[in-house]
This record gives C-alpha cells, structure tokens and sequence, in this order.
C-alpha cells in the first residue's frame, strides 16, 4: 500500500504543479481528470488502513491532536510566507481569496488556521481529523456504509446539477462545506476503505473495473470540458460530481494495479511520508517557481518537473534533519 500512496500523491504535486503554471488546462483535462480521484483513494486507503487497527479511543484523539500540531506548523510557516512576502507569492494563499479578509493579521491568522484554507490542499486535514474521530463510532462499517453511500450520491447529484445548470460557480464559502470540506462526501470512501478490510478483501483490477472505469474516465473527461469551457475553473466540480464519485470508485482497482506494477522503493518512501509532502509542497514549490521565474525562462514542461523535484528533495532533506531532532519536535515538523 505504502507504493500506491506515493503515486496518489506524485499525481496530487503533478497536478497542482500543472494548474499552477499552465493559464489554458483544456489540453491536460483528460489527464487531471485521471488523477481527479487521487484524494479519494487516499480516503478509501486511510479507512482501510483504520479497519485492521484495534480500536483505543484515547489513542485516536492522541492521533488526531499530532496530526493538528503538525498541521499548525505548517500551516503557520506559510501563512507567515503569505503575509511577508505578498504579490504573488500569496496567490495560492485560500484565505484571502474565500474570505477577503482586511483586518488584524491575527483574525487573518486564526480564520486562516482552523478554516484549513491556508494553501488550496489544506482541506484534507479537515477531512483526517473529522474521519479519525469517526472512527471512534464505527463498530461495523458494513450496517452504516449504505448510508454513507446515500449522502454521497444526494451530495454529488447536487453538485452535477449545479455545474450543469448554473452560469456561476458555487459560493466560496457555501460551496466549501459542499464539496472539499463535506464530511458527508469524505465519510464515503473512508467507510468503502474501511469495509473492505473488516471483510477482508482487497483491491483488485478486473475486467469489469477496468471497462467501468474506461467509460467513467471518458464521461468525466467530456463532463470536465465542460465546466472548464464555462468557468474556466475546475473548482468544485474535479471530485464531487456523480461521475467523480463513480470513477473513484473504480479507480481504487486501476491505481492499486499500476502501484503493483511500480512498487519502487523511492515510491514506498514517498509513500510513507506521503503526509509530510501533501502538507509541504504548496504553498513552497509555488515560491520557488514564483521566485525562480524572475531570472530564468524555462518551457513550462520544465517548471513543472522542477516544481515536483523540488517538492520531493524538500521533504528528504526535511526527512534528513528530523533524525536529529528531539522526538516532539521531529513529530511536530515531519508528523512522524
């Protein structure tokens, strides 16, 4: 498992690397919507990964509370980034652009830590913390999870229908807990992950999975053409539509496949501290490209194997130093 949490999380840098550089995504749609799921997978392998470890509800609050301080961390080194450098380097910084806060940087800090919009991927520890605690709940994943399935349908019919119909894109804020912070859209793939392992079965590729997965892909390519022609964005629409639940679903089976036949020891390591470079690489790999940008020209292709390369060493070298650290504050600056 630990390979195929290094290649979800390469395809997550990739594409914020791509969105970040290339102003026209027309050309990429087909494969940011391959790798559209990849945050879904991640939640599908996280309620597995909780469904074979004996439950200790002290453990699990002790878990969560580490995994908000390593957060906070990071989240506090960028927003500090945001504030002192400004132009753009803070144009990723998610707060200024949901919120339009102009008041005290204390205000601007506090909405930026715990509304987890600090970078555009910060989202995802809002999701961890609410699934970790849930699963405090759960005894058998099999009575609950058609329930899960339910909202998750009701929840993403909604989004379909307002890309579908509507000429504006979600409210930020409304938008926000609809789609990237919805714990009824999360709780999904968390439970599917987490029923898996309670009956014991595993991911696997058949011929079945890989035609619905193929029709899926094809449909969900022409669904992101079309809300990137009418709003130029793939906001909202990239993961909480029916035909993103749909083939999340079924690319847990493609991804695991290519994750067995790519089982490299640098993407098990990736795949280890996978935590450590989803929370690391933006807002950084944005400055360095912002930063590097002024004094050299490079093919756009160029700044986004440089962006992802400079993610990966950053998390080594980070990886390198933790060995010399403290334990606390090892855990609280690489989470492990």
């Amino acid at each position: 498992m630990e390979s195929l949490k290094g290649l979800l999380i390469l395809f997550v840098v990739s594409a914020h690397a791509i969105m970040s550089v290339y102003e026209d995504l027309t050309p990429f749609l087909p494969v940011l919507r391959f790798m559209g799921p990849c945050v879904f997978v991640f939640v599908y392998l996280f309620g597995y990964s909780q469904g074979k470890v004996k439950k200790n509800p002290l453990k699990i609050l002790k878990k969560a509370l580490m995994f908000f301080l390593f957060y906070s961390f990071w989240a506090s080194l960028s927003f500090l980034l945001y504030t002192t450098l400004g132009g753009r380097y803070s144009e990723v910084w998610t707060t200024q652009r949901v919120f339009n806060i102009n008041d005290s940087l204390l205000k601007k800090y506090l909405i930026t830590l715990f509304s987890f919009t600090g970078s555009w991927q910060y989202y995802f520890v809002f999701v961890f913390l609410v699934l970790v605690i849930l699963s405090i709940l759960i005894n058998n994943p099999v009575k609950i999870f058609p329930l899960s399935l339910i909202g998750a349908l009701l929840n993403s019919a909604f989004v379909s229908f307002w890309f579908l119909t509507k000429d504006k894109l979600l409210p930020p804020i409304e938008g926000a807990f609809i789609t990237y912070l919805s714990p009824v859209h999360w709780s999904f793939p968390y439970l599917l992950g987490y029923r898996d392992a309670y009956k014991g079965e595993r991911p696997s590729l058949k011929k079945r999975v890989l035609f619905f997965y193929a029709v899926f892909l094809i449909v969900g390519s022409l669904e992101y053409w079309n809300a990137y022609r009418k709003f130029h964005s793939l906001v909202g629409i990239d993961q909480f539509s029916l035909l993103g639940i749909a083939l999340g679903i079924y690319s847990v089976g493609i991804f695991y496949w290519i994750a067995q036949k790519m089982n490299f020891r640098v993407l098990r390591k990736v795949g280890r501290y996978s935590f450590l470079l989803f929370m690391i690489h933006m807002p950084f790999q944005w400055m360095v490209y912002v930063f590097l940008d002024t004094f050299i020209d490079l093919p756009r292709f160029l700044w986004v194997i440089l962006m992802v390369t400079f993610s990966v060493m950053m998390m080594d070298i980070l990886l390198k130093i933790s060995r010399h650290l403290p334990k606390a504050v090892r855990k609280l600056i690489v989470g492990v």
